[in-house]
């Protein structure tokens, strides 16, 4: 029997610790984007919502971690929510691994994004 794999299938081997990374960065941008957004309403937030920023950072390999590393970062992070809409999955999954992207690329980790680097 033979399977047909269509053409614009994106098949990408990550690191076995990335599922974790990737869930993380997912809640930080659902985090972030209704903090955004309820600033933008007026509301106070500074006791509000959880900073996985640490956590991400570590998984990814960052040591040490500046400041200007966490302005980076949090500069990032508000770009990348706002170029999507959770409430499109397809979508969303790709800002979150997009935004991994731009992780390990900061990180100089370029055995990752040479793997992608082929990706339609």
């Amino acid at each position: 029997m033979k399977i047909e794999i269509p053409d614009r299938l994106q098949l990408i081997k990550l690191p076995p610790e990335a599922e974790m990374t990737l869930f993380l960065i997912g809640e930080e941008m659902k985090n972030r984007r209704l903090i955004n957004r309820l600033e933008q309403a007026g509301f106070d937030t500074a006791f509000a919502g959880a900073d996985l920023s640490i956590l991400i950072l570590s998984l990814i390999g960052f040591d040490p971690r500046p400041d200007e590393l966490y302005e980076w970062y949090s500069t990032a992070l508000n770009s990348a929510c706002e170029k999507v809409n959770p409430a499109e999955s397809a979508e969303w999954k790709q800002g979150v691994f997009d935004f991994y992207l731009v992780l390990m690329e900061r990180k100089g980790d370029v055995s990752v994004l040479q793997q992608n680097s082929s990706r339609v």
